[in-house]
């Protein structure tokens, strides 16, 4: 598709230093939503998309990156999970989730379980870097110095995340180039990385506020944004970009099944929750049966992502029998105001007409 010929989102200083049309992030979402196919036709239409290296091996990041290539010459990020490295470690799967496999009649009757947990950092670093990827962003951390160096060498642009002005500061003091606002509306897991009793559930507008008058960085706000309306209260509230998740989750192109967006067009704000019990660390998705269980039911819980490790095969099973009540439906609060699946073109440009009725009616006012 063709650039859009009308007035567009606000260029700013973001949109000139990238080249780009519109200062749209497309949220990294791990799992299956960023594929190749959503993260090119993001670039190709303006905006920035982004991979999703979370979960994925070494291996096939780069296979996924080889294929965006094919499909776009625009520039794209990578996104890398930021965790502790475990070996191996041999752990009792929790009552509960035995229960709800006994009850859709797939358990294994297998009790203990080796779980070998690696990123894989380095491999995917060497990646990112051999393949000249312009943006890299990080979740639920910062990766150790040396690898900021090296990132670094290469002119890559470095994102951190943050759910409050602590983490902020620290990502500001680490040098990177920008800060993703993670509001508590956003959908998926919270990307906090402090200790867990600080604050990680802050609104959007007070966190951008916060940060926006504290903090040198570029701020990009994230977190409920579905509508040009919420793009230029963002901008209003001091953001240079936007992230948007769940937007680009309910598109033709992205990689969840059919019946993942059937069950997110008939969600409302009320209806979803932050969950721990799912993967063992906080995130917001719809309510369902899986989540409902999991809440109710006793059962240990490990943290991230062993949890999530225990509950895999319970998903993959439930996605590949079409069971969207045994899915993690993560979505963001916002998620009520989506009204049908559309292509990435068609929510761009959507985005855009939206903005530009805001703002005229914002001045006419």
């Amino acid at each position: 598709m063709g650039k859009v010929n009308k007035p567009q989102i606000f260029s700013n200083e973001f949109c000139q230093k990238f080249d780009i049309q519109f200062p749209i992030i497309q949220a990294p979402m791990a799992g299956g939503g960023s594929c190749p196919k959503l993260v090119s036709a993001v670039g190709n239409n303006g905006a920035i998309g982004f991979l999703a290296a979370g979960y994925l091996s070494a291996d096939d990041l780069e296979k996924q990156i080889i294929e965006t290539k094919k499909l776009t010459k625009k520039p794209f990020g990578v996104n890398l999970f930021i965790i502790d490295r475990e070996k191996l470690i041999k752990a009792k799967k929790p009552a509960n989730i035995i229960n709800i496999e006994k009850e859709l009649g797939f358990h294994k009757n297998s009790l203990y379980s080796e779980v070998i947990l690696d990123e894989e950092i380095e491999k995917k670093l060497d990646i990112i870097i051999k393949h000249n990827i312009q943006f890299v962003s990080f979740t639920f951390g910062l990766p150790d110095k040396k690898y900021l160096d090296m990132l670094k060498q290469s002119s890559t642009y470095l994102i951190g995340t943050a759910t409050n002005i602590i983490e902020a500061k620290l990502i500001e003091n680490s040098k990177l180039d920008a800060i993703v606002a993670q509001g508590v509306e956003a959908g998926g897991h919270r990307g906090s990385f402090l200790n867990h009793k600080i604050n990680d559930e802050i609104g959007l507008i007070s966190l951008l506020e916060e940060l926006t008058g504290n903090l040198n960085l570029p701020i990009i706000a994230s977190g409920g944004i579905v509508s040009g309306k919420s793009i230029l209260a963002a901008k209003i509230l001091g953001a240079k970009a936007c992230q948007i998740g769940t937007a680009f989750l309910l598109t033709e192109e992205s990689g969840i099944s059919l019946k993942y967006k059937e069950a997110l067009l008939n969600c409302h704000a009320h209806e979803t929750i932050l969950t721990d019990k799912v993967s063992g660390k906080k995130a917001r998705g719809k309510i369902n049966t899986l989540i409902s269980e999991l809440e109710t039911k006793k059962g240990t819980k490990f943290k991230f992502p062993v949890q999530n490790f225990f509950t895999k095969e319970l998903r993959g099973f439930a996605n590949k029998n079409n069971l969207d009540e045994y899915l993690s439906l993560w979505c963001g609060q916002s998620v009520w105001k989506i009204k049908k699946i559309k292509s990435v073109a068609n929510l761009i440009e959507d985005l855009n007409n939206e903005f530009n009725e805001a703002l005229a009616l914002n001045k006419k006012n």
